[in-house]
């Protein structure tokens, strides 16, 4: 049985200087995670007019 490959964007964390990666949510609305380290939480939204950029630095 194959697994099922889920989309994910790449973080640099820069409150804790550390590189997660960040998976879509149910909807498939938005990529959301936290940082590893201290758990602060981002969103990135999916939208009209986004971008293909698969890697991001969070401040």
């Amino acid at each position: 049985m194959e697994r099922e490959k889920r989309k994910f964007l790449g973080v640099v964390f820069q409150c804790c200087k550390v590189y997660a990666r960040v998976y879509i949510n149910k909807e498939k609305t938005a990529y959301k995670g936290m940082c590893p380290r201290c758990g602060k939480q981002i969103e990135l939204k999916i939208g009209p007019g986004g971008t293909d950029t698969r890697f991001f630095n969070a401040h």
